[in-house]
This record gives structure tokens, C-alpha cells and sequence, in this order.
């Protein structure tokens, strides 16, 4: 099994998506959660989140095996990542990283721990996720952002499978979702979104617009349904069979993205961030 080239792909470009108050957002590089809660739920979700630290940068991970996190390949930059950090949904591990396998189209990518973790792991979702369906997403931006020392989790209900969002890869097929009681901002890039304490999308993208409210309330997720052979050759995780079949996919430029309402932020905030309440 041999790793692929390292090499890093960026995702911030303007969009044109529909909002009622703000037309033309940004769909970029999903970044901490924001005014969230504590992870909480089961300890296989909770343990399973790992804060990933590449070059001067930090991304988020999820453990799907004691050897392998899965993260998004936008995070991992051309000289490789220096390590992780590893815990529940508290940091108490380091390991130096030995590789990365990066998905040949996919903001997916695959990265090796050199030793167990004494993490828990988590299955993938058993079926296609399809709209309306409720899960949680998590992650550690708000190390970074707020000094957190806890992951941050927050909801999300998924909308719609898209295809063609404004960005440079327009071929990526994603997950659509509105964030609530919390939203996305830097270093939540590659964390999880949970449906039923699995793992049913790693988290690509989120909006982020001229109007702070309405920063990191959607994001976009690859689902990992649609990956599942790819992940379970190179991290020898068996995957049942996935259920159901994938939703109808939507033209994202033809029907633009609608961002809702932006939530009341509370706590004081920092260059127009409210502080993430734990």
C-alpha cells in the first residue's frame, strides 16, 4: 500500500448562492464550532474526534479505525503533516503522522497513526443519507479560535445532494446541510458529521460571507457511503453493504444554495466571532 502524492487543495472561492440577506457568499475550506456545546453522546463519538496538526495549520479527524482517521484532502498540505493529537473529545495523545493517502478526486483523505490510539472508532453510516435527515457535527475548531480545550459539537439537518457548487472543483458531489445551535469556523475542515453515532459525511466546505451571521450555517460534506470501497481498501475497515441509494443529485449553480435566517449569537465576541459557549 503506498501513499499518494501530498498535495493540497483549495476550495475558497466566491459562490453565487442565494440568501435573503446576502446573494453572494463564499463556500470555503470549513473551519471551529462557533457558540456550540461540548461534544456529548455516546464515548464512541465523542472519543473518536482527533485534532489534526498540519504544517501551521489544524484540521479535524475522525477515527474509523485504532490505525486510520479519515479528514477532508484540502487540509493536507505538499511537505506532508507533522502529527496528531489524540483523545476523546479532549486532547491527551501526540503521535508523529508517517503518511497520508490522499482520494484521487474526493476532499477526502486518509491519515496513518504510527501506534493504536486509545481512541474509540466509529462505523460509517449504514445507508445513503438522504434530505430532511438530522445529524451532529463536531469538531475542533475552537481550540484554535477560542482557546476550547474541548471539541465542539452542533446540529445539522441535511437539505440536499449537490453537484456543481460554485468552487474549483465543480464535479464534487457533497452533502448540503444547515448548521444550528452553533456554526462552522476555522478548524472544523475534515470533522464529522454524525448521524445515529456514525459516520456518515467529512466535512468539506462552509459559507462564509460579508455578513458574519451568516458565516459557517451551511456546510457541505462528502458522504462517505459513496466512498466506502475506497476506504475500506486501504484501511482494511470492513463495511457492510450501504443501504437505500444515493439521493437525487441537484445542479447547485441552476438552484443556488439558500442560507437561512442568521441565529442571535450570545457572549462576547472578537473581530465579529461571538465566543463558542461550552
Amino acid at each position: 500500500m503506498s501513499s499518494a502524492s501530498f498535495t493540497t487543495k483549495a476550495l475558497s472561492v466566491l459562490a453565487a448562492l442565494t440568501a435573503a440577506s446576502a446573494p453572494l457568499v463564499a463556500a470555503s475550506p470549513a473551519h471551529a464550532l462557533a457558540n456550540a456545546r461540548n461534544v456529548t453522546g455516546s464515548s464512541t463519538t465523542s472519543d473518536s474526534i482527533v485534532r489534526l496538526h498540519i504544517g501551521n495549520t489544524a484540521c479535524t479527524g475522525t477515527m474509523i479505525t485504532p490505525t486510520w482517521a479519515i479528514t477532508a484532502r484540502h487540509c493536507i498540505p505538499e511537505d506532508g503533516i507533522a502529527g496528531a493529537a489524540i483523545g476523546s473529545s479532549t486532547l491527551s495523545q501526540f503521535q508523529q503522522v508517517p503518511q497520508a493517502i490522499l482520494h484521487p478526486t474526493a476532499d477526502l483523505a486518509l491519515v496513518e497513526l504510527p501506534n493504536q490510539a486509545s481512541s474509540n472508532t466509529v462505523d460509517l453510516y449504514g445507508a445513503h443519507v438522504q434530505p430532511g435527515e438530522n445529524g451532529q457535527a463536531a469538531g475542533w475548531g475552537g481550540y484554535s479560535a477560542f482557546g476550547q480545550n474541548v471539541a465542539q459539537q452542533a446540529d445539522v439537518q441535511i437539505q440536499r445532494r449537490v453537484v456543481n457548487v460554485p468552487s474549483p472543483d465543480r464535479t464534487a458531489v457533497l452533502l448540503e446541510g444547515t448548521v444550528s445551535n452553533g456554526r462552522l469556523v476555522p478548524g472544523d475542515s475534515g470533522g464529522p458529521l454524525y448521524i445515529n453515532g456514525q459516520l456518515a459525511g467529512v466535512l468539506s466546505m462552509s459559507t462564509d460571507v460579508e455578513n458574519d451571521a451568516l458565516d459557517g450555517t451551511v456546510g457541505w460534506y462528502i458522504p462517505v457511503a459513496e466512498h466506502a470501497e475506497w476506504i475500506s481498501y486501504y484501511t482494511g475497515k470492513h463495511i457492510a453493504p450501504i443501504a437505500g441509494a444515493p439521493a437525487e443529485l441537484v445542479d447547485a449553480t441552476a438552484n443556488p444554495t439558500f442560507i437561512p435566517a442568521p441565529q442571535p449569537f450570545t457572549g462576547p465576541s472578537i473581530g465579529g466571532w461571538a465566543l463558542g459557549s461550552s
